[in-house]
């Protein structure tokens, strides 16, 4: 596959993530939807306090160590496109720290 069809695949990874996210009802105990699980780490989605509002970020994504229960990046998304660039950043990342933990890095889908 192209390098160019894997960030369009990643770009709606994303947007359906999004969606997911903007239907969760307000209040409710779930705060972000998983885009990815990459051995003991997650990639989650959530959304910015007052989205869109003067230049507040459309939504957040950050990469959870479940191991080390802490959260070891996250980034502010003002557009898909800018995310999908994070998310990849992130997989890296967390391929890393599995490997440096001993997990086997390989990616699942949550």
């Amino acid at each position: 596959m192209s390098r160019i069809s894997d960030r369009k695949l990643t770009e709606l990874r994303i947007a359906q993530a999004y969606v997911k996210l903007l239907c969760i009802p307000e209040g409710s105990s779930e705060a972000s939807v998983s885009l990815a699980w990459i051995g003991n780490c997650e990639i989650r989605i959530f959304e910015g306090s007052q989205a869109s509002t003067d230049g507040m970020p459309l939504f957040w994504l950050e990469l959870f160590d479940h191991c080390a229960k802490t959260s070891v990046d996250t980034f502010s998304c003002n557009e898909i496109e800018d995310a999908a660039v994070v998310f990849e950043d992130f997989i890296a990342q967390a391929n890393d720290l599995n490997e440096t933990s001993g997990s086997d890095g390989a990616e699942t889908q949550s």
